[in-house]
C-alpha cells in the first residue's frame, strides 16, 4: 500500500521528534558521567592530600607554629622578653631621697611648734598652714611626676619650692622636643595655677 505525502511528512516529523529526545537524554547522561567523575576526583584528591598531611612533617610543623602564635597571644600583656626594663637613674633616685628627707625635714620642726606648750596660738597656726602647704606640694609633684611619665618620659621629679609658685621639672628621655615641653609646662600649668614662665624643665645626662 502506498503512502501519501502528508503520511511520509508526519512520520518524518515523529522520527524528528524522536531524535531530539534521544540527543537531549544522551547530553544529559553524558553530563552527568562528568559530574560524577568530576566529584570522584575531587574525594580522591582530598583522600590523598588528607593522606600526606597527616603521614608529612608539614602538619607538626603548622601545629607549632599556632601554638607559638596562641602563646605570644596569651602573653601580651607581659612585656616582651627581649626588651629590658627600665633602671631608674641613680640621679632621681637620689634626688627623692634628699626631697622627701628636707620635706621630713620640715614637717618635723613645724610640727615641733604645733605641739609646743611655749609657743603661741598665731606661731602654731602659721606652722599648721606650712605644714598643709608642704603636703599639698608632696600630692601635686606626685600628680605632675605621674602624668608626665604618662606621655612617654621615661623618668620625671618634680621640685616645687616653698610657696608652691615655681617648679623644677627633671625628666629622663631620649629627645625633649617642642611638644614634649608644652606638654609637661601644661600638666604643671594644671597643678599649680602658675605661669608658664614659673616652670623650669631640666633634661637629666
Amino acid at each position: 500500500m502506498r503512502k501519501n505525502k502528508s503520511e511520509f511528512s508526519r512520520e518524518n516529523k515523529e522520527l524528528e521528534v524522536i531524535s531530539e529526545a534521544e540527543l537531549k537524554k544522551r547530553k544529559s547522561a553524558r553530563k552527568t558521567k562528568i559530574a560524577i567523575s568530576f566529584f570522584t576526583l575531587l574525594l580522591a584528591v582530598g583522600v590523598l592530600g588528607n593522606w600526606y598531611w597527616e603521614n608529612s612533617d608539614i602538619s607538626a610543623k603548622v601545629s607549632s607554629i599556632s601554638a607559638a602564635k596562641e602563646k605570644i597571644l596569651g602573653e601580651a600583656t607581659y612585656v616582651d622578653a627581649t626588651t629590658e626594663p627600665y633602671v631608674e637613674n641613680q640621679y632621681f633616685s637620689q634626688a627623692r631621697v634628699e626631697r622627701q628627707s628636707k620635706r621630713d625635714e620640715a614637717i618635723e620642726k613645724l610640727q615641733s611648734i604645733v605641739d609646743s606648750q611655749n609657743a603661741d596660738n598665731e606661731s602654731k597656726k602659721e606652722a599648721s598652714k606650712k605644714i598643709e602647704v608642704i603636703s599639698d606640694a608632696i600630692s601635686k609633684e606626685n600628680k605632675i611626676e605621674t602624668l608626665v611619665t604618662a606621655k612617654g618620659v621615661n623618668n620625671c621629679i618634680a621640685i616645687i619650692n616653698d610657696d608652691s609658685t615655681k617648679v623644677d621639672i627633671i625628666v629622663d628621655c631620649e629627645e625633649l622636643t617642642d611638644t614634649v615641653i608644652l606638654q609637661i609646662k601644661e600638666i604643671a600649668v594644671a597643678q599649680l595655677k602658675c605661669d608658664y614662665s614659673d616652670i623650669t624643665i631640666i633634661q637629666s645626662n
